[in-house]
């Protein structure tokens, strides 16, 4: 989970790349777990266990055990079973009780089956995207069983026009939301992002009447992308389902995915009591 997860960034401590900042009454052993903590999210791909003690210049064996405990309570977890760490699911359930909207503890433990068996069934990896403010966060990942399969970062954030998952977002806001976010200027992430206000409006406007987004090389050269939305009970979009892939699949392949990403959104929709809403 990266650094700029703002809601995690307000439940932990703020670490120094060159010094440990000890408040004059505070405890060693929070201070120490606080900075661990920060030094995990500050990692892209997880951080090993070594590699957090050079990094905090604290004992083996202390890292070990705040560690352990972290991982016991959900804090921390191993990626992909493997010997670096992230942040744990934990902080998604803490982060939602201090963020507004929807219950997204609910949400990504309604998902999470549902995205881990699509994952298996056709080896891609599945992204759980929700929106904040200008941007989509990823609040839930299912890895792909694949020895090939891209690492989706749980905590990445983008903004909305760079990729199928936030054009799918704006597609479902209002026109005014539509307006301003045009209005704070549309920066390219490569030289398919679309950057222009009007061809980003005619996009959503396509993108609404399908029912579903597509990234084509416009977040990463090379890749791809297919998102499709979830809706709450009101039928507000609330979230957004997303496989990206190597740009040079085959038709049938990534029709293989896009009906995936599709079918796993309108079950995590029914699964949550959600509707579609209806059409302008």
């Amino acid at each position: 989970m990266l650094a700029q997860f703002n809601e995690v960034n307000i439940i932990i401590l703020i670490w120094n790349s060159k010094f440990m900042i000890e408040p004059k009454h505070g405890s060693p052993v929070v201070e120490k777990t606080a900075h661990l903590l920060e030094a995990v999210a500050d990692a892209k791909t997880g951080i090993s266990l070594a590699a957090l003690v050079d990094q905090l210049g604290v004992p083996r064996s202390t890292v070990y055990r705040i560690l352990n405990s972290l991982a016991a309570h959900g804090l921390v977890a191993r990626v992909n079973g493997g010997a670096s760490y992230e942040l744990g699911p934990k902080f998604v359930e803490l982060a939602r009780r201090i963020s507004p909207g929807a219950d997204r503890a609910t949400v990504i433990e309604a998902a999470r089956p549902i995205l881990t068996a699509a994952a298996d069934r056709i080896f891609e990896s599945f992204r759980l995207a929700a929106p904040e403010g200008n941007e989509m966060m990823t609040i839930f990942a299912a890895s792909s069983p694949g020895d090939y399969s891209l690492f989706i970062k749980v905590g990445s954030r983008s903004r909305k026009h760079v990729g199928a998952a936030g054009k799918l977002a704006l597609a479902y806001s209002d026109y005014g939301d539509i307006e301003a976010y045009c209005g704070s200027g549309l920066e390219a992430k490569t030289p398919y992002t679309i950057t222009d206000p009007e061809a980003l409006k005619e996009a959503l406007v396509e993108i609404r009447r399908n029912g579903c987004a597509e990234d084509n090389q416009e977040s990463n050269l090379g890749l791809r992308a297919f998102a499709a939305p979830v809706f709450d009970s009101e039928g507000r979009l609330i979230a957004t389902i997303s496989v990206p892939f190597i740009g040079e699949a085959t038709p049938d392949r990534a029709r293989a995915i896009k009906r995936e990403v599709v079918e796993g959104a309108a079950i995590l929709t029914k699964a949550i009591n959600g509707n579609r809403p209806i059409s302008k």
